[in-house]
Formats: C-alpha cells, sequence, structure tokens
C-alpha cells in the first residue's frame, strides 16, 4: 500500500469514526507506528485531521462554507472525477485554447491535454505544474498562469489581478469545477474564486462544469452563474436526481454522464 492510499484509507475510516489510535491504525493498515505516526502529522498539517493524544481525529472545520483543502477534495470520488475529467478532455482539439478553473477534478484533466497541441490559461499552479510533469515532449501544451493571491491550501491563483489577467485572453473552451449546483445554477464558497469562474465564462465560447453528483442540490455563498450560461454538464449517477437534472436541461444545458 502506498503512502497516498493508506493517507486515502485512515480519512475514509475518520468518515464513520470519531477517532483513530495509532496502535489501531497500524494493525489496520499493515504499517509501523512510525509510518502512521508521519501519515497523521501529515494529514494534520493539512488541516484534514485534528491529533489528539496517541491518535487523530476528524477535524471540525470540514464544512460547505468554506473551500475544504485540495488535498482532501482530491480523496473523495476520485474514480468519477477521474471518468469526469477524461470525458471533458474529449471535447478538446487540437490548436484549442482554453481556460481551466482550479479544482479537485478539473485537476484531473491534466493526465488527459498535457499531449495536446493546444493552449490552456489556469489560475492553478498545481494544474500548470501537473500538466508539465504529464508531459512527454515539447510540442504538447502550452501553458499560461494567470497571477493573483494564493489561496491557502488550494494552490489556486485568484483576486483582481487574476481577473485583469484572464481578460487579456479569449478561449473557445472554459473548463470549471464548483463547489455546489441547483436549479438555480453553480455556486462556490468564495468570492474571489466565484468572481474568476465568471470571468473565465464571459471571456470562453463554450463553458463546461464539471461536478460529480455528490455537489447536486446544494449551494455555497456565492452564485457563479445561471446554466443559460453553462453549455455543458459532465456528471455521475444522474439516476439518483432524474428532477433535477431535467430542470438543467430545460435552460440548454447538454447533460454527459460518465459510466
Amino acid at each position: 500500500m502506498t503512502q497516498g492510499q493508506r493517507q486515502k484509507r485512515i480519512l475514509e475510516f475518520l468518515q464513520t469514526n470519531n477517532e483513530l489510535l495509532v496502535d489501531d491504525a497500524c494493525k489496520l493498515f499493515d504499517a509501523s507506528p512510525a509510518t502512521i505516526r508521519r501519515d497523521f502529522i501529515e494529514l494534520s498539517e493539512q488541516g484534514l485531521v485534528e491529533k489528539t493524544w496517541g491518535g487523530i481525529i476528524k477535524r471540525n472545520v470540514i464544512n460547505e462554507s468554506a473551500m475544504l483543502p485540495l488535498a482532501y477534495r482530491q480523496s473523495q470520488f476520485t474514480s468519477e472525477k477521474i471518468k469526469i475529467a477524461e470525458q471533458a478532455s474529449d471535447l478538446i482539439e487540437t490548436g484549442d485554447v482554453i481556460m481551466i478553473d482550479g479544482g479537485s477534478t478539473t485537476f484531473q484533466m491534466a493526465a488527459f491535454i498535457a499531449n495536446k497541441k493546444i493552449r490552456i490559461i489556469t489560475n492553478s499552479i498545481i494544474i500548470a505544474y501537473q500538466i508539465d510533469k504529464e508531459k512527454k515532449e515539447k510540442s504538447g501544451a502550452e501553458v499560461f498562469v494567470t497571477g493573483g493571491i494564493l489561496y491557502p491550501e488550494s494552490g489556486l491563483l485568484v483576486g483582481p489581478q487574476t481577473n485583469i489577467n484572464l481578460k487579456n485572453y479569449t478561449a473557445k473552451w472554459a473548463f470549471l469545477s464548483c463547489g455546489a449546483f441547483d436549479e438555480n445554477g453553480i455556486s462556490n464558497s468564495n468570492q474571489m474564486v466565484a468572481e474568476n469562474e465568471q470571468t473565465m465564462i464571459q471571456q470562453s465560447s463554450k463553458v463546461v462544469l464539471l461536478a460529480d453528483v455528490s455537489k447536486a442540490e446544494k449551494k455555497n455563498m456565492c452564485h457563479v452563474a445561471h446554466w443559460q450560461k453553462i453549455d455543458y454538464l459532465i456528471s455521475n449517477n444522474i439516476e439518483s436526481k432524474v428532477a433535477l437534472f431535467t430542470k438543467i436541461t430545460n435552460f440548454g444545458t447538454k447533460i454527459v454522464e460518465i459510466k
């Protein structure tokens, strides 16, 4: 078991249990006390857990009103996010200029687009780095990174300077994440994030939202856009929210379901 797999399972354990002790984790994951303690320290430093005497507990601040650390969001619904990202990447053709918003689902696009001959504008330094890491040759994607304020624990650049830089570009596609969506549109927990997404929508010909169904029928503090501004929604398990997805299609948004 790799370190990433073990830490993911630790977080999954805490979803249904109040506390995890070092001794119990050693037995559960067949690891040494030193290894488990290092995992606990790293998860604590990322803000995902709180340390206790001899173990860890789930952090109480994980809620819908604040942007969660990227490491935590990447550990949730990972397989669904990869499939959604692959489906979104299939829309892109050679020569396209695209904008990508920072998020745990849009992050997964990096592996699928790094070697395409396209131009990418992003406000995520993590996505930019991952694309560069995935490139097999210099003729792959060309990446432009916006300036701005670094949002804590997200690798995301936000704020007025990001907006100014985004307005200097136009793109064929904007690929967005969101914190939540309902029949009135998409929303996020941070005002600067929402404003930057609105600028990406304004500067792009087509807009694609990448959002797994766990975000459905929820609303964050900051409204980003109504469905009339979103051309595609790529999601999963649509049958679980039939009424909502039907309303969304009535606004002209095309629903694409991953299998």
